[in-house]
Parts: structure tokens; C-alpha cells; sequence
């Protein structure tokens, strides 16, 4: 289903790109050049990747590698070993996070994902 959604996600942000591009760009053709698509594509995989945050990944703390998202690594560091004696909720994970570690540290190990969605369309 997770699978699913994201390709949902990424297919409608194309189409809407693309219904946006002809209409700005009116190509003689009807179709745009294939740069034009390219650059929608990666577009859209941007957006799947910055939507990608609902999706369920792991983090270092459980399997020593990054989380994509911030949601993903405040879910997986709530539910690694010795969670419940280190934060008191959700919240206070997200704010130890930022406090020893900073905003960036939320988004860690999306660079690999972002590349990967950004050509394969």
C-alpha cells in the first residue's frame, strides 16, 4: 500500500506538472522535448521524496543506518531499545534531535533516495 501511495504521489505530481508545462509552453507538437520531460520527472521525484516522510523506514539507532525523513526517525528512534527511558513522547524525541544534533539531522540519508526518484522516471 506504501508502495502504492508513492507512486500515486509521484504519477499525479507529473500529470499536473505536465498539464502546467503544455500550458505554459504550447510546444507545436503537442508533446514536450524530452529535456522538458526530464525536468518534470525530477520534479516529481523531489516531490515524492519530501512527501516520502509518511513512509515507514529504519533508522541508525535500530540498524545502523540513516532515516530519510524526520517522521521516520522520530518513529524508529521511539521504538529502538531503551527509547522509553531516553524520551518521554514523540515530541520530546523530535526536540533532543534538534537540540544535539540539528534540523538537518532529521532529513539524513535522503540524498541517496532523491538522486535514485529524480532519473528513474
Amino acid at each position: 500500500m506504501k508502495q502504492g501511495a508513492n507512486s500515486a504521489v509521484r504519477f499525479t505530481s507529473y500529470s499536473s506538472l505536465q498539464g502546467v508545462a503544455l500550458g505554459y509552453i504550447k510546444p507545436a507538437s503537442g508533446k514536450l522535448s524530452s529535456s522538458v520531460t526530464f525536468g518534470l520527472g525530477a520534479i516529481a521525484g523531489l516531490i515524492t521524496v519530501c512527501e516520502y516522510s509518511l513512509d515507514d523506514s529504519k533508522c541508525r539507532v535500530a540498524y545502523g543506518t540513516d532515516t530519510t525523513m524526520p517522521l521516520d526517525n522520530i518513529k524508529t528512534r521511539m521504538q529502538s531499545t531503551g527509547a522509553e527511558s531516553r524520551y518521554r513522547n514523540s515530541f520530546d524525541c523530535l526536540r533532543v534531535i534538534v537540540r544535539d544534533e540539528g534540523i538537518p539531522r532529521l532529513w539524513g540519508g535522503t540524498t541517496p533516495r532523491l538522486a535514485r526518484l529524480m532519473v528513474s522516471h
